[in-house]
């Protein structure tokens, strides 16, 4: 007989199964800014966080703000609730809520954490848009290439067969193709474990590293992913900042929420040189190869003068541009290699059934 679950255990076991959920940018994004309107409008926290958990197109969504009701009605604060979703609420988002929970700005902060969400969401798109139609069109080119080999190919063998003198060319893709639809079974399931292990090693510790390095130098691409590493961390620094959270608090904050494991390595050095009494823009100095000269000056700038919050806002306006341009650019610079390296295919396959029918016809003609 199975033992009966405590209330307790009940409410633990849906936390864990909630916290594995991942919710869109878009449902977060709006349910945080109906979150702001309806404080505006003086309706009571625990009344807000309710409504908020019926309204969302995103029934999981619902389910997480139900059980952040719930414990805000047991007494933790809104941003301690959201830190049980980090998947949902990143730190910059809790951290902020809880800044404006104890300075009384809540609304003001959700209506800022709404903007800076809204930024990266675009920021995003952006950056997809770069990097997406590449794989479409390798994607199409593989496609078409196993056509070839499944479909086309075999119904031409028996005719290529009877002729006297095959092409090395067209013989060498013919046995290649006849070998690839004997063993397909085998060669997917080499290709599967390959994937499997592969998917596993970048979650660990050294393929964290590995796929940091490669954003960092995989060319035409390594410039948009370092400026978009550096739009983000400068947004997020400047938000943690205009908050009202103490530098030392934010860059432990932003390096935690950092996705490059690089740039989330130097920061975490980089927190470690304020802890030593140096400036922010000494210490972002060291890492010539992550923060460029312009961009330590800026910092520097701001820490001056005062203004480092606005400063750094200005540094994500800068790089977030760039990725727009970059991001069009490399679709112009990429789209006439992708048509060559297609051209080059299509070319070589229609070289391989035309060079026989071509050779047979001379021999006739002869």
């Amino acid at each position: 007989m199975s033992k009966k679950l405590s209330k307790e255990e009940l409410r633990a076991k849906e936390l864990k199964k909630l916290q594995r959920i991942s919710i869109s940018m878009s449902n977060l994004l709006i349910s945080i800014k109906s979150l702001a309107a309806l404080l505006k409008a003086s309706i009571p926290l625990s009344d807000t966080i309710k409504t908020i958990s019926e309204q969302s197109s995103d029934p999981n969504l619902n389910k997480i703000y139900a059980f952040i009701s719930q414990e805000i009605d047991k007494g933790s604060t809104v941003a301690e609730a959201m830190r049980l979703f980090p998947k949902v609420f990143p730190g910059t988002v809790s951290s902020v809520v809880e800044a404006g929970e104890k300075g009384g700005s809540l609304e003001k902060n959700l209506i800022f954490i709404a903007e800076t969400l809204k930024k990266e969401w675009e920021l995003k798109k952006k950056l997809k848009g770069a990097v997406i139609y590449p794989i479409i069109i390798i994607s199409l080119t593989l496609t078409e290439f196993v056509g070839m080999i499944f479909i086309v190919l075999p119904k031409l063998e028996t005719l290529f067969n009877s002729f006297p003198n095959i092409p090395p060319l067209t013989l060498f893709i013919m046995k290649t193709a006849l070998t690839i639809r004997t063993n397909w079974l085998p060669i997917l399931l080499v290709i599967l474990v390959i994937v499997a292990c592969l998917i596993v090693f970048l979650k660990t510790k050294l393929g964290k590293m590995f796929t940091g390095w490669l954003a960092l130098n995989f060319p035409i691409l390594k410039n948009l992913f370092k400026s978009n590493i550096l739009s983000t961390f400068s947004r997020t620094l400047s938000v943690l900042l205009a908050s009202g959270i103490p530098l030392s608090k934010s860059m432990t904050i932003a390096s935690t929420t950092m996705s490059n494991y690089l740039y989330a390595k130097v920061l975490a050095g980089v927190k470690n040189g304020l802890e030593q009494g140096k400036d922010l823009s000494v210490s972002l100095s060291l890492y010539p190869n992550y923060f460029n000269n312009s961009y330590v000056k800026m910092v520097d700038v701001g820490e001056v003068s005062g203004t480092l919050e606005d400063n750094l806002m200005y540094l994500h306006e800068y790089y977030s541009e760039e990725v727009t341009e970059m991001s069009n650019n490399i679709v112009t610079f990429v789209e006439p290699l992708l048509l060559i390296l297609v051209g080059a295919i299509i070319g070589l396959l229609g070289v391989t059934i035309l060079m026989p029918i071509y050779q047979l016809m001379g021999t006739i003609n002869g």
